[in-house]
């Protein structure tokens, strides 16, 4: 069973506190769950949000509230089984606080009332005041404003005031209840004309015509005061709410209905003076009648209206509850409603095994203060009723059988015949004019919280000027409704309305204006572009194909936008200097025809990034491993396109993202490969290259690794030769050798700039670093063929800020890589292979080490008195051979 959830602001008088009511009474579940859990957010109120109440109670008043706030609220039960079941969710909005009054100053016919208002946004007052004791005097209105001036009140009267803040239609618990006195001297006795008048009204759009007999039936539209001899005047106020102070002033008109002679009505009109006041002017005119004491004479009866061939009759039976209804008579179908001829024609459709004979039709007036039943019969499947505007009727249709009603079939209808609720804040989101000439118009508002598509439709006409209009309904709820196929650049006239789709009821139109887009033919390209300008040139527009005023030219970049009104006749070519390299900036052109501008024709474009600020290879047996540096100031999309070529063999080329190293193989020896590399920022056709970076370098034949030899547990004895077939001079002069270590060289960490020991002895796993100082050239001499390198020999201290580099102590048990790279004076690098440790670590040994382990390396080498102690006498000597080579090579040598 489908449950709605009342949610009604409380109004109950809690001091400094706003309130919600939650009360699902009529809606509770069967059979009795064990409780049901109430929710909220914001989770601001007492009982807190997650509370229980029995499930018996069908009600829960949340105190403590937000004031003026949307509240979400969810009901669940708990049901006897356990399981947990969703009763509904609504959104509610709290009162708001009472505003706070100010002063109230007066004269002999005003009033001019200031208050404070409360926190919140949204927030409208509701004012009402009449004289003292004399409520049947009363005045309403609604209004944004704190300072209001009331005019046209009676000299030397007492007035009750009283103002209530309204959110959201929710109004305050509490409120402003004072009264003020008017100067001047009382000239009228509210209390004489109270006793001898009563007020009496007839049905709205009540129409006499309608009558066919005689004999009337008791029918009531306002309350009466029977004990009264005579009939007063009744004044009506109808508020007209000014919008734009300039055009549309506040004006309370007046409309007499009495049995008297017409009396001229003066009414005041005055503007509104700011944004922040309003002022009302009320106007009463009271005329007071001699009248001669009859005997006491029996209400006016109002009949409701002719039906045709049947008469209805007023009942006074009460209306039975629809829930009632359902369990006896089952589903009821439902009941057509159309205008004919100023009344309101019922239709319904029994089905043929109901065996109706004839139709009972009852219907009640619900928005009287006392609803009134009315019924008649008929044979047909309509009827016609009286048209109540601005009323609600609950109408039901039972079928007739031997006299009788039969429960076979039933219809049920609840009527609103008040005008449909207008559309709130409806806007024009969006004009537009396609490359194809032919001008939209996007329309949007704030769809009712509840609308009822099957009984409401929206109806909106539009044209230009007042030409014929087109109109277009709307059905279902979209989020916007586009009008097309319009003329640009051209004054449209919109009307919106909400209207029923059955009667002619509609609600108050709101009626917009809006020039579509004017057309656009130009064509948007670059001149001359460099690395920091661009210029911009854009073709004509036709205006023989629409009108427009001129261009607009607008630049995005630099985290600022530039417009720029470029007149029809002027220069249309512009230089934008300063700009960032490699930025893609956006120029747009647009047409303006007063003040609405056509669609963009745009281009991207990029300036020339700058070419890289570094590029150095290094080279091995068979491969170049290229490094470079970027600067990307705009953090741009960057590329790079690298390729090499040479004689007798084709070009290759590869493009790279965020990349700063690239590794070329499969290189033939004694082969000059020239390497090229180009930045490219910017995507799709906004792409833009810099200048290309070349760099050539020669391929070496021979390949080398170093050896290396362990002396300790922490140090590494590294020998290599002066091998030119590895070391070409084709490439550059030896400027420094780098002895590059390892502890593992998947890491692929060799950068051209390599790490300091510095940088790696704290890490896990130490990579790539150089041992040897930055400036170490062991070849200095043609003489030297071979050198050698003690890895792990210095104690680093400190930092030298003149050598970057320092050869600290290794790690004990750790299997070590390296490798001998050269670096020459053109910034060419070639490198050997990756060296292993020749030899086994002696176990025998091991004893030893750990003893060298606990007390050698506990202190740097200074701080023993004979230096750091070596290994046994074997590990010296194991190092005899090593030296014995180095010494046949510089026999060799002489």
């Amino acid at each position: 069973m489908f449950l709605l959830i009342f949610l009604l602001a409380s109004y109950n008088s809690i001091a400094s506190s706003s309130s919600i009511l939650v009360d699902f009474t009529s809606h509770a579940i069967q059979p009795t769950p064990q409780a049901y859990i109430i929710e909220y957010s914001p989770p601001v109120g007492y009982p807190p949000s997650g509370s229980a109440v029995e499930g018996t109670t069908f009600h829960s008043l949340i105190n403590g509230t937000i004031s003026a706030t949307e509240y979400t609220v969810s009901v669940s039960a708990i049901l006897m089984d356990g399981t947990r079941q969703n009763v509904g969710e609504l959104a509610v909005f709290s009162s708001p606080d009472a505003p706070t009054l100010d002063s109230i100053e007066t004269t002999e016919h005003e009033a001019t009332i200031s208050y404070f208002p409360p926190q919140g946004q949204n927030i409208t007052y509701h004012i009402e005041y009449y004289p003292e004791e004399h409520k049947e005097y009363s005045n309403a209105i609604d209004t944004k404003a704190s300072l209001v001036r009331l005019r046209g009140l009676d000299s030397g009267t007492t007035f009750r005031l009283r103002i209530r803040s309204v959110y959201q239609g929710v109004f305050s618990q509490e409120l402003i209840d004072s009264t003020f006195v008017t100067q001047g001297t009382a000239n009228y006795d509210y209390s004489s004309s109270a006793e001898l008048y009563s007020v009496r009204t007839l049905p709205p759009n009540f129409n006499l015509g309608l009558q066919t007999t005689t004999e009337m039936t008791s029918y009531e539209y306002s309350k009466e005061v029977e004990e009264d001899t005579s009939i007063t005047t009744p004044l009506v106020a109808v508020i007209t709410t000014a919008t734009t102070p300039e055009t549309t002033p506040s004006t309370i008109n007046l409309q007499e209905i009495s049995t008297t002679p017409y009396v001229p009505i003066i009414t005041e009109t005055v503007p509104l003076s700011t944004q922040t006041s309003a002022e009302i002017t009320t106007t009463t005119t009271r005329k007071v009648t001699t009248t001669t004491t009859k005997p006491k004479a029996a209400p006016v009866e109002v009949n409701s209206g002719d039906l045709g061939e049947d008469h209805p009759t007023e009942t006074s039976n009460a209306l039975v509850d629809l829930s009632d209804m359902l369990q006896e008579y089952g589903h009821p179908s439902e009941i057509l409603l159309s205008d004919e001829n100023d009344m309101l024609r019922l239709d319904w459709e029994a089905p043929e095994n109901a065996n109706c004979e004839a139709f009972f039709v009852n219907y009640t007036i619900l928005t009287l203060s006392r609803p009134r039943s009315f019924s008649l019969a008929t044979s047909d499947e309509h009827a016609n009723i009286k048209m109540f505007p601005e009323h609600t009727l609950d109408i039901r249709v039972f079928c007739m059988l031997a006299g009788a009603l039969s429960k076979t079939w039933w219809a049920h209808r609840i009527a609103h015949l008040s005008k449909p609720k207008p559309l709130e804040n409806v806007r024009i989101a969006e004009v537009n004019t396609d490359e194809f000439y032919v001008a939209s118009i996007k329309l949007m508002w704030d769809w009712p919280v509840y609308h009822d598509f099957e009984r409401y439709k929206i109806v909106i006409s539009y044209g230009i000027g007042r030409a014929e209009s087109k109109e277009m309904e709307v059905t279902n709820k979209e989020e916007f409704v586009l009008l097309d196929k319009l003329e640009p650049s051209n004054l449209y006239s919109i009307s919106v309305k909400n209207a029923s789709t059955e009667l002619s009821l509609t609600s108050k139109q709101v009626q917009l204006e809006q020039v579509t887009a004017p057309i656009i033919s130009s064509t948007v390209y670059p001149g001359q572009i460099s690395s920091n300008s661009i210029n911009i040139n854009f073709g004509d527009s036709d205006p023989e194909q629409g009108r427009f005023d001129y261009y607009l030219l607008t630049f995005s970049g630099n985290n600022k936008n530039i417009s720029k009104k470029v007149e029809m006749e002027h220069e249309k070519s512009f230089t934008f200097t300063k700009l960032i390299p490699g930025k893609t900036y956006q120029f747009s052109v647009y047409t303006v025809y007063k003040g609405v501008k056509s669609r963009p024709v745009s281009a991207d474009i990029t300036t020339y990034p700058l070419k890289v600020n570094q590029l150095f290879p290094v080279v091995g047996k068979d491969y170049v491993v290229l490094y470079w540096d970027i600067e990307n100031f705009a953090d741009s999309d960057c590329r790079f396109r690298l390729s090499y070529n040479a004689d007798n063999i084709p070009t290759v080329s590869v493009e790279l993202k965020g990349a700063s190293r690239h590794r070329f193989s499969g290189l033939k020896p004694e082969v000059y490969y020239t390497f090229t590399i180009t930045v490219i920022m910017g995507l799709g056709q906004a792409a833009a290259e810099s200048e290309s970076e070349m760099i050539t370098v020669a391929i070496p034949k021979g390949r080398l690794s170093p050896s290396i030899h362990r002396q300790g547990s922490r140090e590494l004895v590294v020998g290599f030769d002066n091998d030119l077939s590895v070391f070409s001079l084709l490439n550059g002069s030896p400027d420094n050798f780098a002895v590059i270590i390892s502890d593992d060289t998947s890491l692929n960490d060799d950068n051209y700039e390599l790490k300091s020991w510095f940088e790696v002895k704290d890490e896990d796993v130490w990579g790539a670093y150089r041992a040897s100082p930055s400036t170490w050239n062991p070849f200095d001499s043609e003489r030297v063929r071979r050198a050698a390198f003690t890895v792990g020999t210095d104690d680093c201290v400190k930092r030298n800020l003149d050598e970057p580099y320092c050869n600290g102590i290794l790690r004990a048990g750790t299997d070590y890589r390296v490798k001998i790279r050269m670096y020459t004076d053109t910034k060419v690098a070639m490198e050997t292979d990756w060296g292993k440790i020749e030899g086994a670590k002696n176990s025998d040994d091991d004893e030893e080490e750990d003893e060298e382990e606990d007390d050698d390396r506990r202190f740097p080498c200074h701080m023993y008195l004979n230096g750091c102690r070596r290994k046994s006498s074997d590990n010296r000597f194991s190092l005899i051979p090593f030296i014995i080579s180095i010494f046949l090579g510089f026999v060799h040598l002489l």
